[in-house]
């Protein structure tokens, strides 16, 4: 008889803060033995899981999943068909939203109108602040997925993330990543787009600000096949643009209009769209950080949170206090931009705002809002989004009183080995994977294990090593 060794006697409900948590489709087995639907009247293809089901409720978030659907309760959860061998069953998304969607949610009646099967919405209710990252893919299709707050602008609400992919055959198989910033006692709905068939959901996993884990550890540029960072104090003396603030010690402006990338997959400018603060502060000190050794300065009209719509660069430039960097993205091949930026303990927002879509009336595709506190006033905060093919974006900061430091961006394209999800793991011995009491026994990404299997387990929400 195989024996466990205790390895936390704490259940999840009261783990350290240092965590992670996963959220992911309960498995097949529990879906028979809590008696739930089987999809399409078979097992073999998965199950239905009842609407206001309950997936995590823990010290850090809780997520509920229920599409709002009266004709079309519950979600479908797949085991077939999945598109990946990373995952061995996926939530089906859709909802009224189009690739692309740009209009206003509101309510969740209003994500769930026209919708065409029993299909997953996640109410997110984010206990501490932290970054959700969420896993998804949809064949060679193209399709969106989004997080709605419904908290901000005085429950008005906004988008948060409208990420959006378009894989083409090369990539079909790739799960794409996204992440995005959640502020501590906010409400965030998480839907897919509508493209005619099921977007693949597989997982999401929240970090919080506390965790070791959170944002970005060390910086690799070979992870990306597109790097863009302020050119270097060297190259700013031989170019000689102005010393900031009148000294070389402090670093420099970097004059509009420069191009700072121009390669087969970007064209990146820097361009604040200002004639009274024309260029953009590049400071060398008070960094915050020693994993980078300078970072653009960006600030704008933009408040913490802010809602409202766009439309011109004039817009973003507006009330501009200083030189401070606006970024012109134009994506010549379809790919994912992670940003990397923070702002000491202070709240603030990095925006992506893709000016091409909605019929050139443009959309926000990301608007990360970050308040990390004392505990991760170091911190380097990364978010991901989609990028598509022939769009431009920009991509700007909030203004909090004063500048927020944004240190560069990494890009991977579709055909690039580092793309989306590649199945590694980190922090193991820190994630939670909340599941309903039973004796099955899970590995620590969440498949279902025998006695046999040695190494740290999940039974029961507690954490053992099986021997």
């Amino acid at each position: 008889m195989k024996k466990f060794l205790l390895f936390a006697a704490a259940s999840t409900l009261a783990m350290a803060a240092s965590a992670q948590t996963v959220i992911a489709p309960p498995t097949l087995e529990t879906a028979q033995a809590q008696k739930w639907d089987a999809l399409w009247g078979d097992y073999q293809y998965g199950y239905v899981l009842p609407n206001d089901y309950q997936l995590v409720d823990d010290d850090y978030v809780k997520v509920v999943m229920n599409n709002g659907s009266e004709s079309k309760p519950g979600a479908n959860v797949s085991t077939t068909g999945l598109n990946t061998t990373l995952f061995d069953r996926a939530f089906n998304m859709g909802s009224s939203a189009g690739y692309g969607y740009a209009e206003a949610v509101y309510s969740l009646d209003a994500i769930s109108a026209g919708i065409k099967q029993p299909y997953a919405i996640f109410t997110v209710s984010a206990k501490v602040c932290g970054e959700l990252t969420i896993y998804a893919n949809r064949g060679k299709n193209k399709f969106s997925i989004y997080v709605w707050d419904k908290t901000a602008n005085e429950g008005l609400g906004t988008y948060v993330l409208g990420t959006s992919a378009q894989v083409g055959d090369e990539g079909k198989s790739l799960v794409t990543e996204a992440t995005v910033g959640l502020i501590q006692d906010h409400e965030y709905w998480v839907f897919g787009s509508e493209t005619g068939s099921n977007i693949l959901l597989y997982q999401m996993m929240f970090s919080p600000v506390s965790a070791p884990t959170y944002g970005l550890q060390e910086f690799d540029a070979s992870k990306y096949s597109t790097v863009v960072l302020p050119p270097t104090l060297e190259t700013a003396q031989t170019e000689k643009y102005d010393a900031l603030w009148g000294d070389y010690q402090y670093g420099y402006v970097l004059p509009n209009g420069k191009t700072l990338v121009d390669n087969d997959e970007l064209k990146v400018v820097s361009d604040n769209g200002s004639e009274s603060k024309p260029g953009a502060n590049v400071s060398t000190s008070g960094l915050n950080t020693t994993i980078f050794d300078r970072a653009f300065n960006m600030g704008s009209s933009a408040g913490f949170g802010f809602a409202e719509p766009v439309y011109s660069l004039d817009a973003i430039s507006a009330g501009i206090k200083q030189p401070y960097a606006v970024l012109t993205v134009e994506a010549k091949k379809g790919g994912e931009l992670t940003l990397f930026s923070n702002r000491g303990k202070n709240k603030y927002t990095i925006y992506v705002w893709d000016k091409t879509a909605n019929e050139g009336l443009g959309t926000y595709v990301l608007a990360s809002s970050t308040q990390n506190g004392d505990e991760g006033k170091g911190i380097v905060n990364e978010a991901i989004v989609g990028l598509i093919e022939g769009h431009t974006y920009w991509i700007f900061g909030s203004e909090t009183g004063a500048n927020i430091l944004f240190y560069g961006m990494g890009f991977n394209g579709y055909t690039s080995p580092n793309y989306g999800y590649t199945g590694g793991t980190t922090a193991i011995s820190d994630v939670i994977i909340e599941t309903p009491k039973s004796d099955i026994i899970y590995n620590v990404m969440g498949q279902i294990v025998d006695e046999n299997y040695k190494g740290l387990v999940i039974k029961n929400g507690k954490k053992y090593i099986q021997q």
